[in-house]
């Protein structure tokens, strides 16, 4: 999988203009306040991404779980993420709904739930270490800039948040869930592609 499927998968997974009426739900008004929830928030998910990142290739080598495996396993849970969305449903595979309203007076809302569970989530992060280019160190190098990247889009569209809303109508953002549904499930099925020729010599 090359870097732009890596960054186009996990921007659809964390999916922040989906999330941004969750982000403005949390907002006040006040300008400093609603910024220190934007950037805590894309903070949360650049850590929580480098770490999968760069720790990733160890945790499966610890358990014993080939990469192979963990990418047959990781498309499978990234096509239920990508099917939910082009059924327009939130994926529980990815977060629990719930968790936003028992955190809805967190301190740290920015974090939970905003940076974890729902930007990097379950899906993001297995998307992250089934990624062959964690495997080698240029690889890690490269995937981290992406993750930069994109912690920086996340930060400006949270941001920008008011006037995204504004002109974003529901039904304009129900079609760009769908077809981000669709890229994320052909994403997900070429990882299980290549998990399992990667597994299955045979099969290449």
């Amino acid at each position: 999988m090359s870097l732009l499927h890596a960054a186009v998968g996990i921007f659809t997974i964390s999916n922040p203009i989906g999330n941004l009426p969750i982000y403005l739900s949390f907002t006040d008004g006040n300008k400093r306040k609603d910024r220190a929830i934007a950037r805590s928030s894309a903070f949360t998910f650049l850590i929580a991404l480098l770490l999968a990142t760069w720790l990733g290739n160890d945790l499966l080598g610890f358990f014993g779980i080939s990469r192979a495996a963990f990418q047959v396993a990781g498309g499978l849970i990234v096509v239920l993420i990508g099917l939910s969305m082009l059924r327009s449903e939130p994926s529980k595979v990815h977060h629990d709904p719930d968790s936003v309203d028992r955190d809805q007076n967190s301190a740290v809302k920015g974090i939970v739930p905003l940076g974890i569970p729902l930007l990097a989530g379950p899906g993001t992060l297995t998307l992250v270490i089934a990624d062959p280019n964690a495997a080698t160190l240029p690889g890690k190098l490269q995937l981290s800039l992406v993750v930069i990247v994109l912690s920086v889009v996340v930060f400006l569209i949270f941001d920008a948040g008011d006037m995204l809303s504004s002109r974003i109508s529901t039904s304009a953002l129900q079609v760009l869930t769908k077809i981000m549904g669709l890229l994320l499930t052909a994403i997900a099925i070429q990882m299980l592609f290549s998990g399992l020729a990667a597994g299955f010599p045979v099969l290449r």
